[in-house]
């Protein structure tokens, strides 16, 4: 009996442990949830967010569906979506955004964050977080800075607009928000408006006035006020509600004017040549401004160049005058011309061409005159100059050289802007006296000539030795020709004494 029922007690065992794993399934993984922060505080109209994690406790794992759940009455008026999405894979996380609608009740809100997760064990968590639903008061801190002006620094009459910037920076009140803004000039206010903020907080918007003010001159303080009296807002930091903005408008300056001078008013210029004059611009009144230049008046084959041709005043240009032999002579009237900031000025110059010279040259010699004693030399230097843009070759030649005297040059052809070297000798023999020695130049179909004083003295009586010297040559020349004379008729001499050749007749025979 006793085995009967062990065996019965086995049996059962084991058909209800069969049972049980037939029926019951096996969960192959679990997962956690967790939702930060556990409180947020908001004001009715404005959106909060919570992080929601999805941790995996053990895998492998499936898709986990996150809502809020269960939906209770406490929650209408709450609006909630997940972003990017309401599911995933764990670990995972998602941003729960709550928005507040503008009639919820303050009070404290439970928020249920549900996941489920098909095949998890436990199939579902759930995490709690608070919604504190603040009072509907309107409060906002509104700022003003930065007040500016344009122009930045205006003149006596110049139109003006302000303008500020406007930020809230704390509310307790959804965006877009209204707010008053008011503009006070020199304790008189010159207009309001209602504006539209459109947040966040912090964020800058200018505000301008729509009408410009006219400057006048004097000291001014702008003042710009946000949210004036009575208030709209209960501002909590009033101190920074207005902005102040304090200038000067001076005096209107003189307008812009310059004076145009010339110097020297005439100038004399051959054609084919150039000149020059100086231009000075000089500021009479005003603020510099850049001032251009220019001549009209030119006849042909005249041009000109300006050096600078503008600048501010007061500067000083020079003003060149180039010229072509082409260019007609006569006196012409040019006007220098100078234009800068709406105002123009003329000054006069007189320019008096003179015809070209015809193409030439010049010929100089240095020393014009010298003394030597006969038997001496004297060298003269002689120069050819270009007149006119002469440029053909010149050929020396000299006249009224005394007897027994020569001359030669170290060159006989020179261009213009040349040298050459004119050598006169004398000889014991040459004449003495003052003669005037005449050295010609021709070329390019012009002649010119330049004289020059030469003086030759009685030289010294020369000695016995330079007299030998002098007849030395003479006296060998007649000593070789006597040498030649008496060889010639030695030789003659020996002719006639040889005996003649024997005739063949008086050869004795043989016997």
């Amino acid at each position: 009996m006793g085995r009967k029922r062990l065996g019965f007690t086995l049996v059962t065992v084991i058909s209800v442990f069969l049972i049980v794993n037939s029926v019951i399934p096996v969960y192959a993984w679990s997962f956690g949830l967790d939702a930060v922060p556990e409180t947020r505080s908001a004001f009715p109209g404005q959106t909060v967010s919570y992080t929601v994690s999805v941790s995996l406790i053990l895998g492998p794992a499936g898709v986990v569906q996150l809502l809020v759940s269960p939906w209770t009455p406490e929650l209408a008026g709450l609006s909630f979506w997940f972003a990017p999405s309401t599911s995933g894979t764990p670990p995972f996380t998602r941003t729960l955004y709550v928005t507040i609608s503008s009639s919820k009740a303050p009070g404290t809100y439970t928020i249920p964050v549900y996941g489920q997760g098909a095949g998890a064990t436990p199939s579902s968590r759930t995490d709690y977080v608070q919604l504190i639903v603040l009072p509907t008061a309107p409060i906002t801190d509104w700022s003003l800075s930065n007040p500016a002006m344009s122009p930045p620094s205006p003149k006596i009459g110049d139109s003006t607009t302000f303008s500020v910037v406007l930020r809230a920076l704390s509310t307790n009140r959804p965006y877009p928000q209204s707010v008053r803004v008011a503009a006070v000039l020199d304790g008189t206010f010159l207009g309001s408006g209602t504006l539209t903020y459109p947040g966040p907080t912090g964020v800058p918007m200018t505000v301008t006035l729509a009408t410009p003010w006219i400057a006048t001159e004097g000291y001014h303080t702008m003042l710009w006020v946000a949210d004036p009296s009575p208030y709209s807002y209960d501002d909590p930091y009033r101190y920074n509600n207005e902005a102040a903005l304090s200038f000067t408008v001076a005096a209107a300056p003189p307008p812009f004017d310059f004076s145009i001078s010339v110097s020297p008013p005439t100038q004399k210029v051959t054609a084919g040549e150039s000149t020059s004059y100086v231009i000075v611009v000089s500021l009479v009144s005003g603020a510099a401004q850049p001032v251009s230049l220019g001549l009209v008046g030119l006849p042909a084959g005249v041009t000109y160049t300006l050096n600078p041709p503008s600048s501010n005043p007061t500067f000083q240009s020079t003003l060149e005058i180039v010229t072509t032999k082409a260019a007609k002579p006569g006196t012409y009237t040019l006007s220098m011309t100078a234009l800068g900031g709406g105002v123009s000025k003329t000054a006069n110059l007189i320019l008096e061409i003179e015809a070209a010279p015809e193409e030439d040259f010049t010929i100089t010699v240095a020393p014009t005159s010298g003394e030597i004693e006969q038997g001496e030399t004297m060298t003269f230097v002689i120069t050819i100059n270009a007149v006119a843009g002469f440029k053909s070759a010149v050929a020396l030649s000299t006249s009224g050289m005394p007897t027994e005297a020569t001359a030669s040059f170290s060159q006989s052809t020179i261009m213009p802007g040349g040298t050459s070297t004119l050598t006169i000798k004398t000889s014991r023999k040459t004449a003495t006296g003052t003669f005037a020695i005449t050295i010609i130049a021709a070329g390019g179909g012009k002649t010119h000539d330049a004289t020059v004083a030469l003086t030759i003295k009685q030289g010294k009586p020369p000695s016995i030795g330079e007299t030998f010297a002098e007849y030395s040559l003479i006296i060998i020349f007649l000593l070789m020709a006597v040498v030649v004379v008496l060889v010639a008729s030695l030789a003659i001499l020996a002719s006639r004494r040889k005996p003649s050749p024997p005739s063949p007749l008086d050869l004795p025979r043989k016997r």
